[in-house]
């Protein structure tokens, strides 16, 4: 998980403890965010100063103390288990942007910051307290010399000549003796260089830090698994919900729509009912439909109730019943195109549309359910009647 360090004044605050100037600490934090980390303060007092600095929560240090480097990555107690996770991650980052310091030094308390502690860990105490250094083969005190002895004659005197005898092979025992002194040898240099190898104070540190960021990279990996899971269980929980109201709307609509033609093929027998019944009583009786009916013409804005008079293929429309001049008149016989529910379109109830084949379109609405039909069946009639 990365971290930004873009924070102008943490280079600005590393240039100038590398460099030798006053300034030997600095203090990086995140103010309240999740990864981006900033500079939270810096300082010449040492190692006692930087520790008055720090506070509950996750900080990393940069310290100079004398001609060495140390981070510091302070994790409070207090801090969760996530946090301290991540803050081993991010501390990869910052070891990174501060050049690999001589030591890295993980902390929760300000008690494990002792000067003591860092300088051991800094190798700066090594010498102090220990044995005087052993005195030098030159200092010794000289030994007696030995007697002189008068040097041999130069020429020897010249010997009988021997006749050569056969050579016995003998066994190579300086061979022997060279390989055990060999292996004496290497035995001796492996014990020596073994412990130190082992010994070494910078090897375990590095190993449990390590692991320390494997087992923190780990972690953070499997949260973000996790989280990554739970966001397309909660995504396809989410979709199946979508498709589930979709497929019920999709089913209301479908069902509201079969109910709306199962009225309409209703109400067309019952005003085909109708329509014969006006027309058979028209014929016997002379009478027409009537009745009062609101309406609104065709381009009026304006809407009248009106008293209308259905006979033959012709609607007059009269002020009241007792009025014997008609205000209008509409001649439909073939010329209605279509008559439709229009209670949605002008939002009154029991109103419906009568559309003309010239383009004319009227509104009516009646008092109840009962007359809408009688006035519908009483249209359908005068454009058929002959």
């Amino acid at each position: 998980m990365s971290c930004d360090l873009t924070d102008p004044a943490i280079q600005e605050a590393y240039q100038e403890i590398v460099s030798g100037a006053p300034t030997n600490w600095f203090i990086l934090g995140y103010h309240d965010t999740r990864d981006k980390i900033s500079l939270y303060s810096k300082g010449t007092g040492g190692l006692e100063e930087l520790k008055t600095n720090l506070s509950e929560e996750v900080l990393y240090a940069f310290l100079r103390v004398e001609d060495k480097y140390a981070l510091l990555t302070y994790v409070s107690e207090q801090v969760s288990g996530l946090r301290r996770a991540r803050a081993l991650v991010h501390g990869k980052a910052v070891s990174a942007l501060c050049k690999q310091p001589h030591v890295q030094i993980n902390s929760s308390t300000v008690a494990e910051l002792s000067d003591e502690n860092i300088r051991t860990r800094m190798g700066l105490n090594e010498g102090a307290g220990g044995s005087p250094p052993t005195p030098e083969a030159s200092n010794s005190p000289a030994a007696p010399s030995s007697p002189a002895v008068d040097p041999a004659p130069t020429t020897p005197p010249p010997a009988p000549a021997a006749e050569p005898r056969p050579v016995t092979p003998t066994s190579p025992t300086y061979d022997d003796n060279a390989a055990q002194n060999a292996n004496n040898m290497n035995s001796a240099v492996s014990g020596m260089v073994s412990p130190a190898r082992s010994a070494s104070p910078l090897s375990t540190p590095r190993t449990e830090r390590q692991m320390e960021i494997e087992a923190a990279e780990r972690k953070v990996r499997e949260e973000t698994e996790r989280q990554k899971t739970a966001e397309i269980a909660k995504r396809q929980r989410e979709t199946q919900e979508r498709e589930a109201r979709e497929r019920e709307m999709q089913a209301q609509k479908q069902a509201t729509e079969q109910e709306r033609r199962q009225k309409e093929e209703s109400d067309k027998v019952a005003r085909e009912a109708m329509k014969k019944q006006l027309m058979e009583m028209e014929r016997l009786r002379g009478a027409g439909l009537s009745g009062y009916i609101t309406i609104q013409g065709s381009g009026s804005p304006y809407w009248k109730r009106r008293f209308y008079v259905m006979r033959g293929q012709n609607i007059a429309f009269f002020r009241d019943e007792n009025d014997r001049q008609p205000l209008s008149e509409m001649k439909l016989g073939g010329r209605v195109v279509n008559i439709e529910d229009a209670s949605l379109d002008c939002l009154i109830p029991h109103s419906f549309r009568v559309d003309l084949y010239m383009g004319e379109s009227h509104l009516f609405f009646s008092d109840n359910a009962k007359d809408k039909e009688l006035a519908i069946a009483g249209f359908m009639k005068c454009n058929e009647s002959a």
